[in-house]
């Protein structure tokens, strides 16, 4: 995965749904290269067999039912770093995954770095999270790998978000429930879609 903040990143996002369409626009904001993956791809789009090839990080964004279909197929090698911006709403686990990011990596296969992010917010902050008092969206990232997570930390930071590393992939269905409480606030709690969840601190220096 190239640098975060020297040079351009080639990104593929696999789904051009409102999620990747909104990551997208805020990537190419910054530069980087994004290209779009989908099964009947467009124009410029790419098919899913083989898109992740070459690519710096791929970001999947699609319905969660498709995951263990569409993974398989992205080309992905050891090394690779995948960006699981999905949840697994309405759909039945596997008995033995924990949480939709632990089906995601069963599906990627050994040596790829699974990433957590992008998926505790609507797709409408995901483009300009730019928030009238100036404050940052909170984002937790979780990832096993040290790297893989630090790099997408800091590419969030470049995005806008108020990215916080969370160590351990396993966390990500903690993650999953934070989505299901964003939903419970917009939709049943009627504040609607534009509600966001911010980290106002008590103090300027928190204790450790």
């Amino acid at each position: 995965m190239t640098t975060i903040g020297g040079a351009a990143l080639s990104v593929v996002v696999v789904g051009a749904g409102s999620v990747g369409t909104a990551l997208a626009t805020n990537l190419r904001r910054l530069g980087h290269r994004v290209r779009f993956a989908r099964r009947a791809p467009r124009d410029d789009e790419v098919e899913i067999d083989g898109a992740s090839v070459g690519a710096d990080l791929t970001v999947l964004a699609v319905p969660f039912g498709v995951v263990g279909d569409v993974v398989p197929r992205l080309g992905l090698s050891a090394g690779d770093v995948v960006v699981d911006a999905t949840n697994p709403f309405g759909r039945p686990l596997p008995v033995d995954a924990t949480a939709g990011a632990a089906v995601v990596a069963d599906a990627a296969g050994p040596g790829i770095h699974v990433v957590k992010a992008f998926n505790v917010m609507g797709a409408e902050h995901l483009s300009d999270p730019t928030l009238p008092d100036g404050s940052r969206p909170l984002l937790p990232v979780a990832a096993d790998d040290d790297i893989a997570r630090s790099r997408v930390v800091a590419l969030a930071r470049d995005m806008g978000f108020d990215a916080v590393p969370i160590a351990g992939l396993s966390n990500s269905a903690l993650l999953e429930d934070a989505a299901r409480y964003w939903g419970l606030l917009a939709m049943n709690g009627g504040l609607g879609r534009d509600v966001v969840l911010v980290a106002h601190r008590r103090r300027a220096d928190p204790a450790p």
